[in-house]
Parts: structure tokens; sequence; C-alpha cells
């Protein structure tokens, strides 16, 4: 798509003013919904990012800026969220990542998706000790718990904490995401969790309850 084409060559650039400009335009002018603008945009430009256990080259600065420039336009899209919001519901959710889980961008436009399914929706983020999400559930009295794993080296955090709140809270449901699952899911599937991948995936799998 053009617009695209041109956020991601400001993006390349590091080019925060334009990047924003571009995607507050989009949204304004409803050429784009939050939906597309996070599907299509953003974390089609997210996903050619490197990292260090891939790619000896990477430049952690230069990562590091874009995800500012990407962190920036999702929390401009809020009043965004709000009107393309579904209904109002009854029921809590969290959106977390794991201990050692650094990566939460992608977790941070889960919690907006939710927040669109009409869930009142806490953004608890990064590196979340797994103890604390058995406090963090009692206190909020939360019905879902979305969990981020984006490094594939957490995967088995994410397992220990997924086996402790299932011990805990059974009857919380539990969808996880992340480019850290796509070759194992299968790990988190042995224990009733829900894999989701975008708004597509939360709508189907939650729709029993949104």
């Amino acid at each position: 798509m053009p617009l695209f084409e041109e956020f991601n060559r400001a993006f390349q650039a590091l080019d925060q003013e334009h990047c924003i400009q571009l995607t507050y335009d989009a949204l304004s002018n409803e050429i784009i919904s939050v939906e597309d603008l996070y599907e299509n945009v953003l974390r089609k430009a997210l996903s050619v990012l490197t990292d260090k256990e891939t790619d000896p080259t990477h430049k952690i600065w230069r990562e590091h800026v874009q995800s500012s420039i990407v962190r920036t336009i999702i929390e401009m899209t809020y009043p965004f969220v709000i009107k393309q919001r579904i209904e109002i519901l009854n029921k809590k959710a969290a959106v977390v990542c794991p201990d050692g889980e650094q990566h939460e961008l992608g977790a941070r436009m889960v919690s907006d998706y939710l927040r669109m399914l009409g869930y009142e929706t806490y953004f608890v983020g990064r590196d979340t000790p797994r103890l604390e999400f058995l406090d963090m559930i009692k206190t909020l009295n939360l019905d879902v718990v979305a969990i981020s794993v984006t490094n594939y080296y957490n995967l088995s955090k994410a397992l220990q904490t997924v086996v402790d709140v299932k011990e805990h809270f059974p009857e919380v449901t539990l969808v996880a995401g992340g480019r850290g699952l796509d070759a194992n899911a299968e790990v988190l599937v042995k224990h009733d969790v829900l894999i989701t991948h975008d708004l597509n995936d939360l709508k189907r799998i939650l729709g029993g309850n949104a």
C-alpha cells in the first residue's frame, strides 16, 4: 500500500515527525483504521528489524530509535481506538510479557485490540516476574490474560507462568502470541492457551466473550 511505502522510507530515515504526521492524517481522514495501521504499516515495518541473536551487524541504538517512533504512534492512536470500540463489556483483560521479555510493542497493539473489543484493559508490558502474574490476576479480577513472547528464548519462562496461572486461576482465559511462538505454539496449546496472530484471531477466539 502507498502509505506503507512512504511510511517505511521515513521510518528507515528515522524521520519521526514525518512518520507521525503520515499516520495521524491517515487515521483522521479515515483512510485507514487502527487495525490497518497496526497490521499493514507498523507490524510490517517492525518485521524487518533484526536482533543481536540473528544479525551480528545489528545496531541496537537504531532499533531503539525506531521502536520509539512506533511507540509514539501507538500512544497517539488512543482516541481512534476508543472511537472504533465495538461495545463495552463487563470484562477485564491484561496484556503482559513474561520474565525476561523486553519487546513489548506487539503486546501494546494487542492491548488496543482488546479495548476495541470492549474489554477494560490493563497494559502491564515487559519483563514481568511470573509470580507477579498471580497477584495481578487476583488484584484486578481478570477474565483474560494475554501473554506476548517475541524472543524464543523466553518461551520457557512463559510456559512456567502459564502453569502457575492454570494451577491458581483455572477459570482465567489465557491468550498468547508473538514471533517467539511462530514454530513452537504447541508448547502452550497443550496447556489450553489460545494462540493469536492478529485482531481477527482475537475476535474469533474471544467471540464467546465479545
